[in-house]
């Protein structure tokens, strides 16, 4: 590895890590000092997120749209695309039956009644 690409990957590993660092003491003294609260602290807290998980991405996995590091790209989205649909799924589902199960108590008494009266 010649000298300059040594250099070149070393000042790419020192900007991740700063960037890194900043973003997560952002979202700290966000969250812990109050300066925004509500629904625009959690968006710009997601956005903290999101930007630092690009920078860590591509500053220490080497993901890119280079030729080398391409298919690694499309498999990582792949990667994210499954896991959303399944957390989306299990959310909708876990929302449908809870939607469906919830019953009043004076309800669920009546079901159980009726129930008891059929037999086994």
């Amino acid at each position: 590895m010649s000298n300059h690409a040594f250099s070149s990957i070393l000042l790419r590993y020192i900007f991740g890590f700063g960037a890194a660092l900043c973003l997560s003491a952002a979202g700290y003294l966000l969250a812990t000092e109050k300066w925004l609260e509500g629904k625009g602290a959690m968006a710009v807290l997601l956005a903290l997120a999101v930007l630092q998980l690009t920078i860590q991405l591509i500053c220490f996995l080497h993901l890119g749209l280079r030729d080398r590091s391409r298919s690694r790209t499309a498999t990582l989205i792949f990667v994210f695309i499954m896991a959303a649909i399944i957390v989306v799924g299990s959310i909708w589902i876990m929302n449908n039956l809870d939607y469906r199960m919830s019953t009043s108590s004076e309800a669920m008494n009546e079901y159980m009644q009726l129930q008891n009266k059929k037999g086994f």
